[in-house]
């Protein structure tokens, strides 16, 4: 079964305030009824907050807006990501101030408050889900689509499946790329084309 998209451009058709990219997030989420839906719940917004100087995440506007209508339905929002991300949130401009709620760590300040769930997937046998997420009566994942060194995209998913597990899991996850083979000498069609692979790569991986 298929879910309604609703999409927002940036386009403004005239110098309003209801044509701003704010604005229109508060018409989706209208749509989307957040409102009634949270209710005496405790809300967690599951974003990826960056790290270092890194500026591309959403914006805290963004966020500000989304809080304030979960509070306006009578929930308890607070945003959530890894140790690390929440540590050096307010560097990127996320606040209790800016955003209106609290920044909680998904696996606590130490990443040693998490649920094991036991599943095989190439070498891993364990998977460390964070307690405070998984605390929450209603997970809300406001993620932004980004480039991603390996898979292309970076997204949605990602936010879920890499950013509400501690680090171990992480790592383990992260490590699965290197289960399957991905190098085929035997295809190689010459020499020539095997030095032009091999010199292509800037870190020397190809052997």
């Amino acid at each position: 079964m298929s879910s309604p998209v609703y999409f927002a451009t940036a386009k403004q058709n005239r110098l309003r305030a209801e044509e701003t990219l704010p604005a229109k997030l508060d018409l989706i989420l209208e749509k989307l009824d957040i409102k009634s839906r949270v209710k005496d719940k405790s809300v967690a917004i599951k974003m990826h907050l960056g790290g270092n100087i890194g500026y591309s995440t959403i914006h805290p506007v963004f966020v500000r807006r989304l809080v304030k209508a979960i509070k306006e339905g009578g929930g308890r929002p607070f945003l959530t990501d890894t140790a690390g991300a929440c540590e050096t949130a307010h560097e990127r401009g996320y606040s209790h101030d800016t955003i209106g709620c609290p920044i909680l760590p998904c696996a606590g300040p130490t990443e040693k408050y998490y649920k094991s769930f036991k599943k095989s997937f190439l070498q891993m046998t364990e998977w460390q889900i964070g307690g405070t997420l998984l605390d929450a009566d209603f997970l809300i994942d406001f993620a932004h689509a980004k480039g991603h060194p390996t898979c292309g995209y970076g997204g949605v998913f990602k936010n879920i499946a890499l950013g509400a597990m501690t680090g171990t899991t992480r790592s383990a996850l992260h490590d699965t790329m290197h289960q399957n083979r991905y190098w085929f000498e035997d295809k190689v069609l010459d020499e020539a084309t095997r030095k032009a692979i091999m010199d292509a790569c800037p870190m020397g991986a190809l052997v």
